[in-house]
């Protein structure tokens, strides 16, 4: 696809006409239509323009970009163009359905989940009932700072408390560093775990910023359960960044917890 077909497309892929486009760009519409057609070429600025008022992602304008000869932008400057609502929810609510029967969750930058499936309900359940009943078993919309700051919350069951603490408490600090919303939520969480568990270990990790996973051990009325957590955001590597929707995934460590997931299939169908 050639840079002018690229423009186009964008434009009619937003139901725009060259008339509307040209007034958002303060040009005439004879310079959109030659800049659609190769007659002209736009400016860096004018395709940056360009992007913008078509609402284009990170990954399409870093095309139009590049097609021109200009270098590209990083995709945290795009995050207003596509403050809309998540393309990406979708997929990632289908993702954790198709994880059943091990948990997974959908959430927010601002650490709020979206969703949660049915064995992730299920399991909080287990490791965590009576935070459970302070949020009336409504996962959507669930403060998951707050989960981990309160006394009956993640933590209250996990033998490696200290350890999974010290981690995500590392890891949103480092977040809070581009999201600055985050700073009272978190510092409330690192006012918890100093309260509750004391001075916390140094987490590994390169240049001290914590890997976006975890091995979290808990006490359950099934006996210890082991898992392996991972974070990861979905979609096109350009338009992913700081606001971008996330998904963890967590998947049994050891061949008992696999078994209790497995044989606790029924139960949590019937949560449907």
């Amino acid at each position: 696809m050639t840079l002018p077909l690229l423009l186009r497309h964008t434009r009619t892929s937003s139901k725009m006409s060259q008339l509307e486009l040209a007034l958002r760009l303060e040009v005439s519409q004879r310079h959109v239509s030659f800049v659609e057609t190769g007659r002209a070429a736009a400016s860096r600025e004018m395709l940056l323009a360009w992007m913008e008022a078509v609402d284009a992602p990170a990954s399409i304008r870093n095309a139009a970009l590049t097609m021109a000869g200009f270098t590209t932008v990083a995709a945290e400057t795009a995050s207003a163009w596509t403050a809309g609502p998540d393309a990406t929810e979708p997929a990632l609510q289908r993702m954790i359905q198709l994880h059943n029967p091990l948990p997974g969750i959908v959430f927010d930058p601002d650490w709020r989940a979206l969703a949660v499936n049915r064995s992730g309900k299920w399991l909080c359940s287990m490791v965590m009932p009576a935070y459970c009943e302070v949020i009336d078993n409504v996962f959507e919309g669930m403060d998951m700072i707050h989960c981990l700051s309160h006394e009956d919350g993640l933590l209250s069951r996990a033998r490696n408390a200290t350890q999974v603490g010290a981690a995500l408490l590392l890891q949103l600090q480092t977040e809070s560093w581009i999201r600055p919303a985050l700073c009272p939520r978190v510092e409330r969480l690192a006012e918890s775990l100093q309260r509750r568990y004391g001075k916390l270990p140094v987490p590994s990790g390169v240049l001290g910023i914590a890997a976006p996973s975890a091995e979290m051990c808990f006490d359950t009325p099934h006996g210890e359960l082991n898992f392996s957590t991972f974070q990861s955001a979905f979609g096109m590597p350009h338009d992913i960044n700081s606001s971008s929707l996330r998904i963890e995934l967590w998947f049994p460590s050891d061949d008992r917890t696999r078994h209790v997931m497995n044989r606790g299939r029924a139960v949590v169908q019937s949560l449907d």
